[in-house]
Protein backbone atom coordinates (compact mmCIF):
# COMPACT_ATOMS: atom_id res chain seq x y z
CA UNK A 1 0.00 0.00 0.00
CA UNK A 2 1.30 3.18 -1.12
CA UNK A 3 2.06 6.28 1.27
CA UNK A 4 -0.99 8.56 -0.07
CA UNK A 5 -3.45 5.21 0.91
CA UNK A 6 -1.83 5.10 4.44
CA UNK A 7 -2.41 8.38 4.85
CA UNK A 8 -6.16 8.56 3.72
CA UNK A 9 -6.43 5.63 6.13
CA UNK A 10 -5.14 7.09 8.67
CA UNK A 11 -7.10 10.52 8.60
CA UNK A 12 -10.59 7.94 8.39
CA UNK A 13 -9.38 6.44 11.76
CA UNK A 14 -8.87 9.79 13.30
CA UNK A 15 -12.42 10.57 11.92
CA UNK A 16 -13.43 7.30 13.53
CA UNK A 17 -12.21 8.69 16.72
CA UNK A 18 -9.36 6.12 16.91
CA UNK A 19 -6.63 7.20 19.23
CA UNK A 20 -2.69 7.19 17.99
CA UNK A 21 -2.11 3.86 20.19
CA UNK A 22 -4.65 2.14 18.35
CA UNK A 23 -3.40 3.42 15.03
CA UNK A 24 -0.02 2.27 15.77
CA UNK A 25 -1.33 -0.74 16.62
CA UNK A 26 -2.76 -1.62 13.13
CA UNK A 27 0.54 -0.91 11.72
CA UNK A 28 2.58 -3.02 13.84
CA UNK A 29 0.12 -6.13 13.09
CA UNK A 30 0.43 -5.13 9.33
CA UNK A 31 4.55 -5.48 9.58
CA UNK A 32 5.05 -2.16 9.42
CA UNK A 33 8.20 0.00 11.25
CA UNK A 34 7.02 2.10 14.24
CA UNK A 35 9.16 4.92 12.73
CA UNK A 36 7.51 4.71 9.62
CA UNK A 37 3.95 4.56 10.91
CA UNK A 38 4.87 7.75 12.78
CA UNK A 39 5.81 9.48 9.54
CA UNK A 40 2.64 8.69 7.87
CA UNK A 41 0.74 9.74 11.26
CA UNK A 42 2.28 13.33 10.91
CA UNK A 43 1.23 13.60 7.39
CA UNK A 44 -2.07 12.58 8.33
CA UNK A 45 -2.55 15.63 10.65
CA UNK A 46 -0.26 18.18 9.20
CA UNK A 47 -3.55 19.49 6.96
CA UNK A 48 -5.40 20.31 10.28
CA UNK A 49 -2.29 21.89 11.94
CA UNK A 50 -2.07 24.23 8.85
CA UNK A 51 -5.68 24.52 8.91
CA UNK A 52 -5.26 26.01 12.38
CA UNK A 53 -2.33 28.11 11.50
CA UNK A 54 -4.56 29.92 8.83
CA UNK A 55 -7.32 30.40 11.07
CA UNK A 56 -4.43 32.02 13.70
CA UNK A 57 -2.89 34.29 10.98
CA UNK A 58 -6.25 35.48 9.76
CA UNK A 59 -7.64 36.35 13.29
CA UNK A 60 -4.44 38.49 13.80
CA UNK A 61 -4.25 39.92 10.72
CA UNK A 62 -8.26 40.70 11.28
CA UNK A 63 -7.56 42.10 14.64
CA UNK A 64 -4.61 44.21 13.66
CA UNK A 65 -6.57 46.10 11.10
CA UNK A 66 -9.08 46.58 13.83
CA UNK A 67 -6.71 47.92 16.09
CA UNK A 68 -5.65 50.08 13.26
CA UNK A 69 -9.03 51.32 12.14
CA UNK A 70 -10.08 52.26 15.60
CA UNK A 71 -6.77 53.92 16.23
CA UNK A 72 -6.95 56.48 12.80
CA UNK A 73 -11.16 56.58 13.07
CA UNK A 74 -11.72 60.08 14.00
CA UNK A 75 -8.33 61.61 12.84
CA UNK A 76 -9.29 64.95 11.16
CA UNK A 77 -7.14 67.51 8.83
CA UNK A 78 -5.85 69.71 11.75
CA UNK A 79 -6.56 73.69 11.76
CA UNK A 80 -3.24 75.09 11.22
CA UNK A 81 -2.34 78.56 9.66
CA UNK A 82 -0.41 78.94 7.19
CA UNK A 83 3.13 80.46 7.90
CA UNK A 84 3.76 82.24 4.97
CA UNK A 85 -0.29 84.16 5.15
CA UNK A 86 0.52 87.74 4.61
CA UNK A 87 3.29 87.62 2.41
CA UNK A 88 4.53 87.72 -1.30
CA UNK A 89 7.58 86.21 -2.63
CA UNK A 90 9.86 86.86 -5.69
CA UNK A 91 10.45 83.28 -7.94
CA UNK A 92 12.16 84.28 -10.95
CA UNK A 93 9.53 85.59 -13.30
CA UNK A 94 6.73 84.94 -11.00
CA UNK A 95 5.24 86.08 -8.29
CA UNK A 96 4.36 83.25 -5.41
CA UNK A 97 1.50 84.89 -2.84
CA UNK A 98 0.51 83.58 0.75
CA UNK A 99 -2.41 85.62 1.18
CA UNK A 100 -3.18 88.61 1.16
CA UNK A 101 0.08 90.15 0.31
CA UNK A 102 1.46 92.75 3.00
CA UNK A 103 4.88 92.34 2.24
CA UNK A 104 7.23 91.02 -0.59
CA UNK A 105 10.04 89.44 0.12
CA UNK A 106 12.90 87.57 -1.66
CA UNK A 107 12.90 83.45 -1.05
CA UNK A 108 16.39 83.57 0.13
CA UNK A 109 15.00 86.17 2.87
CA UNK A 110 13.26 83.48 4.60
CA UNK A 111 13.67 81.08 6.93
CA UNK A 112 12.47 77.79 6.70
CA UNK A 113 11.12 76.62 10.15
CA UNK A 114 9.60 73.55 12.02
CA UNK A 115 6.17 75.02 11.56
CA UNK A 116 6.37 75.16 7.22
CA UNK A 117 7.00 71.18 7.66
CA UNK A 118 4.14 70.79 9.82
CA UNK A 119 1.97 73.00 7.44
CA UNK A 120 2.58 71.10 4.46
CA UNK A 121 2.38 67.52 5.93
CA UNK A 122 -1.10 68.65 7.46
CA UNK A 123 -2.16 70.01 3.61
CA UNK A 124 -0.59 66.26 1.83
CA UNK A 125 -2.68 64.73 4.09
CA UNK A 126 0.08 63.26 6.76
CA UNK A 127 -2.61 63.64 9.36
CA UNK A 128 -4.32 60.49 8.13
CA UNK A 129 -1.17 58.52 9.65
CA UNK A 130 -1.88 56.52 13.04
CA UNK A 131 0.42 54.94 15.26
CA UNK A 132 1.57 51.22 14.63
CA UNK A 133 -1.43 48.60 16.28
CA UNK A 134 1.20 46.32 17.82
CA UNK A 135 4.64 48.56 19.51
CA UNK A 136 2.33 51.84 19.68
CA UNK A 137 4.95 53.85 17.69
CA UNK A 138 4.21 57.19 15.90
CA UNK A 139 4.81 57.64 12.22
CA UNK A 140 7.93 59.87 12.01
CA UNK A 141 8.87 62.07 8.54
CA UNK A 142 12.07 63.13 8.40
CA UNK A 143 12.67 66.21 5.82
CA UNK A 144 16.03 68.00 4.21
CA UNK A 145 15.13 71.22 2.72
CA UNK A 146 18.44 72.13 0.77
CA UNK A 147 21.02 72.57 4.05
CA UNK A 148 18.24 72.18 6.35
CA UNK A 149 17.27 69.40 8.34
CA UNK A 150 13.63 68.82 9.94
CA UNK A 151 11.68 65.59 11.44
CA UNK A 152 7.90 65.18 12.52
CA UNK A 153 6.22 63.19 14.97
CA UNK A 154 2.41 62.50 13.78
CA UNK A 155 -0.15 61.52 16.42
CA UNK A 156 -3.06 63.84 17.08
CA UNK A 157 -1.00 66.78 16.25
CA UNK A 158 1.66 67.30 13.41
CA UNK A 159 5.06 67.92 15.70
CA UNK A 160 7.86 69.07 13.77
CA UNK A 161 11.51 69.80 15.32
CA UNK A 162 14.65 70.80 13.83
CA UNK A 163 17.55 67.93 13.02
CA UNK A 164 16.79 64.31 11.74
CA UNK A 165 15.50 61.63 13.71
CA UNK A 166 17.48 57.95 13.43
CA UNK A 167 14.20 56.12 13.86
CA UNK A 168 11.91 58.12 10.83
CA UNK A 169 10.04 56.03 8.81
CA UNK A 170 11.02 57.63 5.55
CA UNK A 171 12.65 61.41 4.75
CA UNK A 172 11.66 63.74 1.92
CA UNK A 173 14.41 65.21 0.50
CA UNK A 174 13.33 68.89 -1.27
CA UNK A 175 14.17 72.37 -1.69
CA UNK A 176 13.46 75.58 -0.56
CA UNK A 177 11.85 77.23 -3.45
CA UNK A 178 9.41 74.28 -3.86
CA UNK A 179 8.53 74.23 -0.44
CA UNK A 180 7.66 77.87 -0.17
CA UNK A 181 5.66 77.46 -3.75
CA UNK A 182 3.93 74.77 -2.07
CA UNK A 183 2.99 77.06 1.03
CA UNK A 184 1.66 79.82 -1.37
CA UNK A 185 -0.26 77.77 -3.44
CA UNK A 186 -4.04 77.55 -2.82
CA UNK A 187 -3.62 73.44 -3.86
CA UNK A 188 -0.39 72.29 -1.77
CA UNK A 189 -1.12 68.74 -2.43
CA UNK A 190 -1.12 69.45 -5.82
CA UNK A 191 2.22 71.23 -5.88
CA UNK A 192 4.07 68.82 -3.94
CA UNK A 193 3.28 65.88 -6.32
CA UNK A 194 4.32 67.91 -8.97
CA UNK A 195 7.64 68.13 -7.14
CA UNK A 196 7.72 64.74 -6.68
CA UNK A 197 6.89 63.67 -10.20
CA UNK A 198 9.26 65.88 -11.62
CA UNK A 199 11.92 64.55 -8.98
CA UNK A 200 12.76 67.72 -7.22
CA UNK A 201 11.37 66.32 -4.05
CA UNK A 202 12.42 62.63 -3.38
CA UNK A 203 11.75 60.00 -0.47
CA UNK A 204 13.84 57.27 0.97
CA UNK A 205 12.05 54.81 3.20
CA UNK A 206 13.78 53.95 5.79
CA UNK A 207 11.08 51.10 7.62
CA UNK A 208 10.19 47.82 6.12
CA UNK A 209 7.08 47.40 4.23
CA UNK A 210 4.93 46.07 6.99
CA UNK A 211 5.56 48.78 8.95
CA UNK A 212 4.57 51.38 6.62
CA UNK A 213 1.56 49.41 6.25
CA UNK A 214 0.60 49.65 9.80
CA UNK A 215 1.15 53.39 10.34
CA UNK A 216 -1.01 54.28 7.41
CA UNK A 217 1.85 55.09 4.92
CA UNK A 218 -0.22 53.55 2.05
CA UNK A 219 -3.23 55.95 2.06
CA UNK A 220 -0.42 58.52 2.11
CA UNK A 221 1.57 57.00 -0.60
CA UNK A 222 -1.84 56.70 -3.00
CA UNK A 223 -2.70 60.47 -2.38
CA UNK A 224 0.64 61.35 -3.63
CA UNK A 225 1.14 59.38 -6.32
Amino acid sequence: MDDKELIKRVKNSFKAKKSIPEILSGFQKRGYKLAYADKIISKAKRPKKMAVFSLFFIVILFLILLIGYSMSFGNYKLDLANPLSGLSFVTGNAVANGGEATTQVSIEEIEVTPEFISYILNEVGAWKLHKNPLTFEKPVINFRIGGEEFYSEIGREIKSKRGLNENADLQFNSNKEDLILALTSDNPEAVFKDSLTNGKTQVELFASQSELFSKGYLTLYESLK
